[in-house]
C-alpha cells in the first residue's frame, strides 16, 4: 500500500485511502494508484529512467504519457553547445552538399576534388562521435542515425529530460508539439522554406517588419 511521507521525511503508517495534492508518497502499485485516483489513459503523465522497466508496459497497457529522466543529457546538450561541435556539425553539411552538387563532374581535376572532400567528411564524421565519447559516440546518434537506444526512447517516451526539475522552466499550460522530422524524399520545411507570407504571417505575431530583401 502507499505510505505518506513527512516534510521531515518520516515514513507514516496511516492507511491512505485517497491521495491528496501536495503530498508525497512512497511505496504502492500501479493497481492501487489506479483504483485511489480513478485516472486512466493520456490523463497520467508518468516519468521514469529506465525504458523497459519504468516506461514500455505503461504506455503500451495502460496508454500513459510517459516522460524520461537521462541524466546524460545535460553532459550531451553542453558539448553540442560548444564552438568546436557547432563548426563542425556547420562545415560537415556544407560539405556533403558540396559532395552531392559536384560529383556530377566526371572529369579529372573536379573528382579528384570530391575526392579529397570525401576523405575529409570521413574524418569530420569520426570527429563528430568521438567529440561525445571516444570509444561509443553519443548516446542518441552514431553519425546521422539515431540509436537503438534512441528508437527505444522515441517509441516509449512522449517527453525526455535530463531532470524533472526542467520542466520548472514551463508553466501549467504549455503544450509540447513533436517536431516533424523529414523523411529521406522529403524537403526540410519551415517557415523560411514555406509558401509565399508565411513570414509576413509570422511577422505579426512576434511584433517585427518581415525582411524588404
Amino acid at each position: 500500500p502507499f505510505r505518506r511521507v513527512t516534510d521531515t521525511g518520516v515514513l507514516l503508517w496511516d492507511r491512505i485511502h485517497r491521495l491528496e495534492k501536495g503530498q508525497i508518497y512512497k511505496q504502492g502499485n500501479l493497481y492501487e494508484f489506479l483504483r485511489l485516483t480513478g485516472w486512466r489513459g493520456s490523463k497520467v503523465l508518468y516519468f521514469g529512467d529506465h525504458i523497459y522497466s519504468d516506461l514500455a508496459d505503461l504506455t503500451l497497457k495502460h496508454g500513459w504519457r510517459t516522460g524520461a529522466i537521462i541524466p546524460e543529457l545535460r553532459k550531451e546538450i553542453k558539448i553540442m553547445n560548444t564552438e568546436q561541435y557547432i563548426h563542425l556539425m556547420t562545415w560537415l553539411q556544407a560539405l556533403t552538399g558540396l559532395i552531392e552538387h559536384m560529383q556530377v563532374h566526371r572529369d579529372a581535376a573536379s573528382q579528384a576534388v570530391v575526392q579529397e572532400w570525401i576523405r575529409e567528411r570521413e574524418a569530420m564524421r569520426s570527429q563528430t562521435k568521438d567529440i561525445f565519447n571516444a570509444q561509443f559516440g553519443s548516446l542518441f546518434r552514431t553519425y546521422h542515425n539515431p540509436t537503438y537506444f534512441s528508437r527505444r526512447l522515441s517509441r516509449f517516451a512522449d517527453i525526455y529530460m535530463a531532470s524533472i526539475s526542467c520542466l520548472l522552466n514551463y508553466d501549467f499550460q504549455h503544450t509540447f508539439f513533436p517536431r516533424r522530422t523529414p523523411l529521406q524524399h522529403e524537403s526540410p520545411f519551415g517557415l523560411e522554406q514555406g509558401p509565399p507570407g508565411a513570414m509576413d504571417m509570422f511577422s505579426q505575431y512576434d511584433g517585427t517588419k518581415p525582411d524588404s530583401h
